[in-house]
């Protein structure tokens, strides 16, 4: 039984470890698209969006981005099932239950993610955005 703890102790390490990484590279490319759009979102904000508008569509765009690449990574679990079969214990390879809560988790990470990004661009001063070029 030791090494079947270790080897899931390594698989939880791993997972937080990937999980960890991915929240940092949403949140990469949300705050850099945002910086990327500033003028934009100060045009917008001159033309009257709320900061709810603007903060919807940031965090609109993380969902977007997430639900790609959950559907992406459920269908290459689902296809690489068969060849962890051996590797599990008492759960099937392909549970639907353990799929949605890790969709579910990568779904809040993603949230989480764009937290921050979501914020800092309804605080775009509308005049300072069209003065950069």
């Amino acid at each position: 039984m030791r090494s079947w703890t270790l080897g899931a102790t390594l698989f939880t390490a791993f997972g937080a470890l990937a999980l960890l990484v991915a929240a940092i590279g949403l949140y990469s490319v949300l705050a850099f698209d945002v910086t990327r759009q500033t003028r934009e979102i100060g045009i917008r904000s001159a033309l009257g969006a709320t900061k709810t508008t603007i903060l919807r569509g940031v965090v609109v765009n993380a969902v977007r981005l997430a639900a790609m690449g959950i559907a992406l990574g459920l269908a290459a679990a689902a296809a690489a099932a068969p060849l962890v079969q051996d590797l599990l214990f008492q759960v099937e390879p392909r549970e639907l239950r353990v799929m949605g809560a890790v969709a579910a988790l990568l779904l809040a990470v993603a949230l989480l993610a764009s937290a921050v990004p979501a914020l800092r661009a309804t605080r775009v001063d509308p005049m300072e955005a069209l003065r950069i070029d």
